[in-house]
C-alpha cells in the first residue's frame, strides 16, 4: 500500500512549487486543504526551525499521517531581519507586504540592501519529528517589482550574482537555487530513505 505524506500548507502557490520538487516520490500526497480546509495551525516560534518543527508536529498529531511542514521567509540585514517569520503577517496580502517592506527600505542605498530567504522543514509522524533541515539563498531587495510568476516578496528579491528577480525566473530555474527548492531536494532524498531503508546512508 502506497504511504501518503500530508504537506502542512493551506498555500496553494507553496504546494504547486513542493509538487515540483517532489517528483518521482513514490507517496501520496495530501494538503491542509484536503483532509482539513478549515485549520489555520498557528505559529508561535521565534525561528523559523521552532515553526516547521509546531505545524509538522501539530499536523501529525491530528492526522496520524506523516507529514512535512516547512516555514520560510525573508530577513532584510538593514531592518534588523524584519520581516524574519513575520513575513506572512508583515501585512494582508502580496503588493500590500511589498509595498510595505520597500517603504521602510526608502533612502537605503543598494549595498545596503542585502537580504537573504530561508526555509526550515520539518518531517513528523505521530511519535514525534524524524528529521529536521535549513537552507538559504542570498540576496537583494530592489526598489521596485519585476516580473509576474512567483508569490511573496519574489518580486522585489533578486539573488546574488543573477540579474532577476524570483518572479522573473521560471519554476525549474528558481527551484533550482532557491532555498526552498534546496530544503526540499534534501527532504525529498529523507523521504525516499524511508521508502527503502537499504538508502538511508546513501541519502543522509
Amino acid at each position: 500500500m502506497m504511504q501518503t505524506l500530508l504537506i502542512a500548507t493551506q498555500n496553494r502557490h507553496k504546494v504547486a512549487e513542493m509538487m515540483e520538487l517532489l517528483p518521482g516520490l513514490e507517496m501520496r500526497v495530501l494538503t491542509l486543504a484536503d483532509v482539513a480546509p478549515e485549520w489555520d495551525i498557528p505559529e508561535h516560534g521565534a525561528t523559523f526551525r521552532e515553526n516547521a518543527r509546531e505545524k509538522a508536529l501539530a499536523a501529525a498529531t491530528r492526522t496520524g499521517l506523516l507529514t512535512l511542514a516547512d516555514d520560510s521567509g525573508l530577513a532584510v540585514d538593514a531592518l534588523n531581519g524584519e520581516p524574519g517569520v513575520h513575513s506572512k503577517r508583515y501585512a494582508s496580502t502580496d503588493p500590500e507586504r511589498i509595498a510595505r517592506l520597500l517603504r521602510a527600505l526608502d533612502g537605503v542605498p543598494g549595498d545596503h540592501r542585502t537580504a537573504r530567504f530561508h526555509c526550515a522543514v520539518a518531517i513528523a509522524d505521530a511519535t514525534g519529528i524524524l528529521e529536521e533541515l535549513e537552507e538559504t539563498v542570498e540576496g537583494t531587495i530592489i526598489e521596485s517589482p519585476r516580473g509576474s510568476d512567483g508569490f511573496g516578496y519574489d518580486p522585489i528579491f533578486q539573488p546574488l550574482g543573477g540579474s532577476l528577480t524570483l518572479a522573473e525566473m521560471s519554476m525549474e530555474a528558481k527551484n533550482a537555487i532557491s532555498h526552498r527548492g534546496q530544503a526540499l531536494r534534501r527532504a525529498a532524498r529523507f523521504l525516499q530513505s524511508l521508502l527503502d531503508p537499504r538508502e538511508t546512508f546513501r541519502f543522509r
